[in-house]
């Protein structure tokens, strides 16, 4: 049996084939991947024996499949969430409306976090142990060394109760990183999918916490995808002038992160080779 991605079932409008094959929403990755790599030869196949169907639809399948491999797998959308919420706490202890915040500022570009969203990860992340909350500013926002007063008890009951919460005027929940969630981090760094743009640049974000052996496999794997993506989308010919300018479009921003990311990949050279 042919399996058939849900974009090209949608467009041939095969019922029969979509009931029969797993959810795509169920399979990896990896798995997605080498589906919409086989596709190719058995779209060529199918369509073959469908008349009707015209070269403005085949090049339109093979874009639907190039913008599904650089849309965020549905399968990584969590990861890539907990990955953010991570490396941010990581650098500091925040609330959720600075969180948001930073998100809004930092990443608006590339994503998108409702209050809807943002606080059942961040409840996750708390049941994980990857985070820990608080109520209230706590202490440690306030201790000022200035205050010290010389007296050793004084100071030792101080330093005991920094990090105990203080209930402020509104009792907001501070969060702050775990060690587990430091490793969590991590680990999530060094195993990223290379496939979900979001997840890529948020790794790159917080790739200062990686060797830098690791930040460049990381950039490296990313530009190879990258060449393979050009090269799907130079692959297609098409007389439609609108999937043409889709096809230019796509073309010149991922020509652009490639040269980016060279100009990364040459500065983290130099600098290992500093280091050495």
């Amino acid at each position: 049996m042919v399996e058939w991605h849900p974009c090209q079932l949608r467009l041939l409008g095969d019922r029969s084939s979509r009931l029969e094959q797993a959810p795509w929403s169920d399979l990896s990755p990896e798995a997605k991947l080498a589906k919409l790599r086989s596709g190719r030869q058995c779209l060529a196949t199918r369509l073959s024996s469908r008349p009707n169907i015209t070269s403005r639809y085949i090049v339109l399948l093979h874009l639907a499949a190039i913008l599904e491999r650089m849309r965020t797998s549905s399968c990584t959308n969590g990861s890539a969430t907990e990955l953010l919420l991570l490396g941010l706490l990581a650098d500091e202890r925040m609330h959720g409306y600075e969180l948001k915040r930073r998100i809004d500022t930092a990443f608006g570009a590339i994503t998108t976090m409702s209050w809807g969203s943002l606080y059942p990860a961040l409840a996750k992340l708390e049941r994980r142990g990857f985070i820990r909350s608080e109520t209230g500013a706590g202490l440690r926002d306030r201790f000022d060394p200035r205050q010290l007063s010389g007296a050793l008890a004084a100071e030792l009951a101080l330093l005991d109760n920094i990090d105990r919460p203080i209930l402020g005027h509104r009792n907001r929940k501070v969060y702050g990183i775990t060690e587990a969630g430091e490793k969590a981090l991590v680990i999530m760094l060094r195993d990223v999918d290379i496939d979900d743009d979001r997840a890529f640049w948020f790794a790159t974000a917080f790739s200062t916490r990686l060797t830098f052996d690791e930040r460049l496999s990381l950039l490296e794997r990313r530009v190879r995808r990258i060449n393979e993506r050009i090269q799907d989308l130079r692959e297609l010919v098409t007389t439609s002038e609108g999937l043409r300018q889709v096809q230019q479009g796509l073309e010149h921003r991922l020509d652009a992160e490639q040269q980016w990311i060279e100009h990364e990949l040459k500065n983290l050279r130099e600098q290992q080779a500093l280091s050495r």
